[in-house]
């Protein structure tokens, strides 16, 4: 017999292949959903791997004022964007991940509070637009260039020469990430940084690596969150499609795959809504808002 459904109090969305369509926007549909749960009581949340700088434009546009969760869980910030709590990586573990990079010749972009560390420039810049433009299928490469220009302008990374100068300057670090073409190579990579003793190795899509703390997880510090509010577990659903997103549906029993989501977060997922470019989370919200 299935359990008595509660009432919701809290909406936690991942950003992209989730809330955010195959064109990188939010939806009209998308929109008004999360603004109907609002006016009912509900909180909504977003959780993402992305930084404060790669979401708070979209609070602007959409005219979003709610919390997140950032960096995989390392981070989560107030409506107003005030840090509430932070998990970084200890030093000497960032220095073991940066080695086992270095000598794997990938990019390796390292997310501080105040902002993105690049080291491999040459590396980096060229993952960029591989990645941008296996995400922007049918742009031309000039299209391809002007939207990873933006994004680099908008991003502001910092190149670091001196990696053991800066490893050696206790900079905190919330997350590190890597991009290779070979979806192969960058499997293998992650089980090399499995061994790593105290980190969270996990991905967005199959041909990244995103490393946080062990504790810096989406599901771990949501958990944390909604105890703060006085919110129960049953009175919050999830909503993901990818390997990031694992934690927040083990560890929330309400939980929506998108229809475009990996077999993985399928497979454990108590519902299925539809796919991220047909209004996904939208579906999801207005079925949760019916539960009594």
């Amino acid at each position: 017999m299935e359990k008595e459904k509660h009432m919701i109090k809290l909406i936690a969305s991942d950003m992209d292949g989730t809330l955010l369509n195959d064109e990188h926007t939010i939806s009209e549909e998308n929109i008004k959903a999360i603004k109907i749960a609002e006016e009912r009581g509900c909180h909504f949340t977003i959780v993402t791997g992305r930084d404060y700088s790669g979401v708070k434009n979209f609070f602007q546009e959409f005219d979003l004022k709610c919390e997140c969760i950032l960096s995989n869980g390392a981070e989560y910030r107030d409506i107003n964007g005030d840090v509430i709590e932070r998990i970084t990586i200890d030093n000497d573990t960032v220095r073991k991940i940066v080695q086992v990079m270095m000598e794997a010749n990938v990019a390796i972009e390292m997310f501080t509070e105040d902002g993105m560390i690049i080291i491999n420039e040459d590396i980096y810049k060229e993952s960029l637009l591989q990645r941008f433009r296996r995400y922007n299928k049918g742009k031309t490469d000039l299209e391809i260039i002007e939207i990873a220009r933006n994004m680099y302008d908008t991003w502001k990374p910092e190149m670091i020469k001196d990696v053991e100068g800066f490893l050696d300057s206790n900079t905190d670090i919330l997350k590190i990430m890597t991009y290779h073409e070979d979806a192969q190579y960058i499997k293998e990579l992650k089980e090399k940084l499995k061994n790593i003793e105290g980190v969270a190795v996990a991905s967005t899509f199959a041909n990244d690596i995103e490393i946080s703390n062990i504790q810096a997880q989406k599901g771990l510090i949501l958990a944390k969150v909604i105890e703060k509010m006085g919110i129960k577990k049953e009175e919050v659903i999830v909503l993901g499609d990818s390997f990031n997103d694992y934690s927040m549906f083990t560890e929330f029993e309400n939980s929506f795959a998108m229809e475009n989501a990996i077999p993985e977060i399928k497979e454990i997922a108590k519902y299925i809504t539809d796919s991220n470019d047909n209004d996904g989370v939208a579906k999801a919200i207005y079925k949760a808002l019916e539960w009594k």
